[in-house]
């Protein structure tokens, strides 16, 4: 079998908090986020992405093992490619490799499938505030909205660890947080292992985003803004809470 990959690092410090990680990017994604700097391997460029035969990256994985933590697969969206990533996630398990998987959470059947077959040790996701314009699918945000809540809820009946990953838009997420937050908190203190990514979104010239105007706009919050979103989160979760700092981009 083979997977559309865009690429590999086989050990990364950054892509799951404090862990050592094999890193796997899956192309192909189901939404348009204007502040993505991944978006070329979510459309499936063909420069970019290439079938890549599933056993190579397994041994690759394994080659590595004792060097890391978790494998973790990103994209992207991972889910897109479900028979590909169920099997390599197995193929790991069988290594005794603990695997991650970074998800927008918007397929909760396949998220069940994964997490009863125990394929899964670690779930990250964005909470992206507000959704439909941090999705770029303004026009189907309610329904994705929704499933997003549903794997939530499958979550809660798994034992895993859950990295809820806040990104940050300049004068945007400030100001929906509170809400959105009263509106999902039961579901979030529920999930017995969970902590919180605070992460400011960066734009250009760091990275290169999907829609530059609107990166230009909301991209780049001044940490000030950045530190109230986590005391919010910290008020009304009650779990630990770290904040990713890319940049100063001042007070």
């Amino acid at each position: 079998m083979k997977a559309l990959i865009a690429g590999f690092k086989r050990i990364s410090l950054t892509d799951v908090h404090n862990e050592p990680t094999f890193t796997l990017w899956l192309c192909g994604c189901n939404l348009r986020c204007p502040f993505c700097h991944n978006w070329k391997l979510a459309i499936g460029d063909r420069e970019l992405c290439k079938p890549i035969d599933i056993n190579y990256i397994v041994d690759e994985i394994i080659s590595t093992k004792k060097f890391i933590t978790y494998l973790h697969v990103t994209g992207g969206e991972p889910l897109l490619q479900l028979a590909a990533l169920e099997e390599i996630f197995r193929s790991v398990k069988d290594h005794d490799v603990s695997t991650s998987l970074n998800s927008n959470l918007t397929f909760p059947n396949r998220i069940e499938r994964l997490l009863s077959k125990n394929l899964v040790d670690h779930i990250a996701t964005d909470l992206k505030i507000p959704f439909d314009e941090l999705s770029g699918l303004a026009g189907e945000s309610s329904v994705l909205w929704k499933k997003f809540i549903e794997s939530l809820e499958v979550i809660n009946g798994y034992n895993i660890v859950f990295e809820l990953r806040i990104p940050v838009a300049r004068d945007l997420t400030l100001k929906y947080i509170e809400g959105v937050l009263s509106s999902i908190e039961r579901l979030l203190n529920n999930i017995d292992n969970v902590y919180c990514i605070v992460n400011p979104l960066v734009g250009e010239p760091l990275v290169n985003p999907r829609d530059r105007d609107w990166a230009r706009r909301y991209c780049n919050p001044p940490m000030a803004e950045v530190y109230r979103i986590a005391e919010i989160v910290r008020e009304r979760i009650g779990c630990k809470v770290y904040v990713k700092k890319w940049w100063s981009f001042g007070s």
